[in-house]
């Protein structure tokens, strides 16, 4: 049995962001995952270019570039009633563009960005128990049908929306709505348009995000409210019952082919839950849920860990886990987070009232610097953000 400082479940962006950032304070750092990387992952597979500055710290902004991407350069937004309005990403720092990457990339880099950095990561492994005592933790999983004990001072959570560790602790509820959205993805081929742009495209009972991650291949990824899914779930299905409805999005998907399975994840959205106690932290999609519409979510995850790295150190150069020095990384996210949370809250309101979102886009086409802005608070850090 090995003792660390500190374990880490679940090895996307955020869990790795927070094993890599510990791991360069100089901390013992082990990192479980089930999956054996790399392996694909819904999402929309954006990259918002605000990721820039966080890429080069983790020190994976060239590991980036060396995959298979496109680059990202404008922002496409329409209704199903047929409005649309465009504006160009902001061009500030050294990388004035975003990227379609798929997470069977980024998630593959970073888990051996962090194995180079010095963290121990175990793939293929399922936790099946976390006991809490004097010492720490004793964390129990099974590996190739073997069992394996560790031992480590806190515990980090970064097991997804549906995060068994925040079950295990206590911080959620395991019951599930049968109202609300299901989330979808599919890679397209031989798709029309997207010349270098970020597009979402409203319909009844739901929106979808396109982007392309390389010359041939699209991510779609979009979400449909319970009450609108047709009774057999099929990409077919959706788009002839759903996705058709929007009359851009049913040019641009005319004779495309699917290159993968139809993925799926259920819920959409989560309300918020409490991200930290004694001796652990929740960092990414298992500590505060949500559904990025304006693509933030690779943002969120690796901020997030990188956040919960520096308020890890502190802890431990207090010798001190216990919950009230871990409660910091709930407030700084907050703060940090805070508006980008309500641009988000702003843009799921709209996108389930299509006349409000049409009267939106009538009013940035005449206007473009409401857009401009709108885009500018997505793609940039705020100026008091703290690096």
């Amino acid at each position: 049995m090995q003792i660390f400082d500190v374990a880490v479940i679940g090895g996307g962006p955020s869990g790795a962001s927070a094993a890599i950032t510990l791991a360069n304070f100089g901390y013992g750092v082990l990192l479980v995952d089930r999956a054996v990387f790399p392996r694909d992952k819904l999402c929309g597979d954006f990259i918002n270019p605000v990721n820039w500055p966080i890429l080069q710290e983790l020190n994976v902004s060239q590991d980036v570039l060396a995959r298979q991407h496109a680059e990202v350069r404008k922002f496409r937004l329409t209704a199903s009633n047929g409005t649309e309005v465009a504006t160009a990403l902001p061009m500030r720092g050294a990388q004035k563009f975003g990227l379609g990457l798929r997470r069977y990339y980024l998630d593959h880099l970073l888990i051996e960005r962090a194995k180079r950095d010095g963290v121990r990561v175990v793939e293929g492994a399922r936790v099946k128990r976390l006991c809490k005592n004097a010492e720490g933790w004793v964390l129990q999983f099974e590996r190739a049908g073997e069992p394996v004990s560790h031992r480590a001072r806190i515990i980090v959570g970064a097991d997804g929306r549906n995060s068994w560790v925040a079950r295990r602790l206590g911080v959620a509820s395991v019951e599930r709505s049968r109202r609300g959205s299901v989330g979808f993805a599919v890679q397209l081929r031989k798709i029309h348009g997207l010349d270098g742009s970020l597009e979402i495209h409203q319909f009844p009972g739901g929106y979808a995000g396109l982007v392309r991650v390389d010359t041939e291949t699209v991510n779609l990824c979009f979400t449909v409210e319970r009450s609108c899914l047709p009774q057999s779930v099929s990409f077919e299905a959706l788009r002839n019952f759903q996705l058709n409805k929007n009359p851009f999005l049913r040019a641009e998907l005319v004779d495309t082919e699917t290159c993968g399975d139809l993925r799926s994840v259920s819920p959409v959205y989560f309300p918020p839950r409490k991200c930290f106690g004694d001796g652990f932290l929740l960092v990414g999609d298992a500590a505060r849920v949500t559904e990025p519409v304006t693509g933030e979510g690779i943002y969120l995850a690796l901020r997030s860990g990188q956040l919960a790295g520096k308020t890890i150190d502190g802890a431990l150069h207090r010798k001190d886990t216990t919950s009230n020095c871990l409660s910091p990384y709930q407030g700084a996210c907050r703060q940090e987070f805070r508006k980008r949370f309500r641009l988000n809250y702003l843009a799921r309101v709209l996108a389930s009232r299509p006349s409000l979102l049409s009267c939106l886009i009538r009013f940035s086409a005449k206007r473009k610097h409401l857009l401009d802005s709108m885009v500018q608070s997505v793609c940039a850090l705020d100026s008091g953000a703290d690096r």
